[in-house]
């Protein structure tokens, strides 16, 4: 992992914590949003509103795609895509 990825790893990870009310530590890249980590319907609207303001992007109706938010590493990816563009 790279230095910025792995910073974006970090604050993603501490963002996904923060919405789904669990330790930092308890939130690995392999762990997906729902089954692992319970995260509702209410807290993706949540996280996607916390990444915008945490990353400083908006977010437009076509970024918002079900497979970007399955999982912690797909948040990263498309937290590195939005950051990059």
């Amino acid at each position: 992992m790279s230095i910025e990825h792995e910073e974006l790893f970090f604050k993603v990870r501490e963002t996904i914590a923060v919405v789904a009310k669990r330790l930092t530590s308890e939130v690995e890249l392999d762990h997906t949003l729902v089954d692992d980590l319970g995260i509702d319907s209410i807290q993706i609207l949540e996280l996607l509103s916390a990444l915008e303001d945490t990353f400083g992007f908006e977010l437009d109706v076509d970024d918002i795609r079900p497979e970007s938010f399955r999982s912690v590493q797909a948040v990263l990816h498309f937290v590195e895509r939005k950051v990059a563009s």
